[in-house]
């Protein structure tokens, strides 16, 4: 079974358009789809149990004064939350990111993120609490960029 029969985003070239430089992308000069900004809005209203939860912390600024943003449209997909001062996503891994077809996706999207320039963080379900949480973004503001 390929990485389409996910049915949730078509495999995006991962060259850059003439004179496009990755480490400079900005997520306000993409174009997005109709369908998948329309998905984004259905996530944000429908969060999982943990998302709801990681971002009732992360909101208003509340962990290390930082924004961020839940189901951003990045590429074409759908991060669960993006950090635009650290040029970070999290994710929020459940058991469904356990089977091998999901995590070759999970890396495929890795890599579509890092060609620009976005590192990708990933926090299972059973860790999304205050103590995980704050410890993984101190790991983020720490790495090197």
């Amino acid at each position: 079974m390929g990485m389409d029969s996910f049915g949730l985003t078509p495999r995006p070239s991962l060259q850059g358009g003439e004179g496009e430089e990755s480490a400079r992308f900005s997520i306000r000069d993409q174009k997005i789809n109709p369908k998948k900004l329309e998905l984004a809005r259905h996530f944000r209203k429908n969060p999982t149990e943990s998302e709801d939860a990681v971002w009732q912390m992360l909101r208003n600024r509340q962990i290390k004064n930082l924004k961020w943003r839940r189901q951003q449209v990045i590429e074409g997909f759908i991060a669960d939350f993006y950090c635009a001062e650290l040029n970070v996503v999290l994710e929020i891994d459940g058991s469904i990111h356990d089977s091998d077809e999901a995590k070759e996706y999970d890396e495929y999207r890795t890599s579509v993120f890092e060609s620009r320039g976005i590192k990708t963080y990933r926090l299972r379900n059973e860790d999304c609490d205050k103590k995980h949480l704050t410890e993984l973004i101190e790991t983020m503001i720490n790495s090197p960029r």
